[in-house]
C-alpha cells in the first residue's frame, strides 16, 4: 500500500473569508474614530484662524483708530487698503494685515461685523467675528464665534 499523505499547501475559502471580515471590521472601527478626529480638528483650525483675525483687526484698530468698517470692505480692510475719507487716516494704514482672505477650515469665509457696544464696561470685543461652523449654516448651535466661550468649547 502507498501511504498518500496529503499536504496542504493553501488557505481554504472559510479561512480567507474570516480574515476579510475580521481586516473589514477593523477598518471600519478606525474609520468611525479618525472622522471624529477630523472634525475636531477642522474646529480647532478654525478657531486658530478666529484668532489671528481677530489679532489683525486689533492692530488694524491700533493703527487706524477704529475698526474696519463696512465702508471701509469690512476684512478686506486688513489686506487691501481702503479709501479712506481722510489723507490722514489713509496714511495711518499699514497693513497688509493679512496676506489673503480669511477663510475657515470648510473653505468659507468669516463673518465679521461691528457691534454696538451695550455698556461701556464690556469684556467682549466690540466686534462679531464667526465661523458657520461645520454645517455651513448661519445663526447654528455649531458656529464657531470669536466673541465669547461657551459650555461646548467652541468661542
Amino acid at each position: 500500500m502507498k501511504n498518500r499523505r496529503r499536504s496542504r499547501r493553501g488557505f481554504t475559502l472559510i479561512e480567507i473569508l474570516l480574515v476579510l471580515t475580521i481586516i473589514g471590521m477593523l477598518a471600519g472601527v478606525t474609520i468611525f474614530a479618525i472622522g471624529g478626529i477630523g472634525k475636531r480638528a477642522r474646529v480647532d483650525t478654525t478657531k486658530a484662524i478666529l484668532e489671528t483675525v481677530a489679532n489683525a483687526l486689533d492692530t488694524y484698530q491700533l493703527h487706524v483708530g477704529h475698526y474696519p468698517s463696512e465702508e471701509e470692505g469690512n476684512l478686506d480692510a486688513l489686506r487691501v487698503r481702503p479709501a479712506f475719507d481722510t489723507d490722514q487716516l489713509a496714511d495711518k494704514w499699514s497693513g497688509p494685515y493679512l496676506k489673503k482672505a480669511p477663510v475657515d477650515a470648510w473653505s468659507n469665509p468669516l463673518s465679521y461685523e461691528i457691534r454696538v457696544a451695550t455698556t461701556t464696561d464690556s469684556t467682549e470685543p466690540p466686534y462679531r467675528l464667526w465661523s458657520n461652523g461645520p454645517d455651513l449654516m448661519s445663526d447654528t448651535e455649531d458656529d464657531i464665534n470669536y466673541w465669547s466661550e461657551d459650555e461646548s468649547g467652541t468661542f
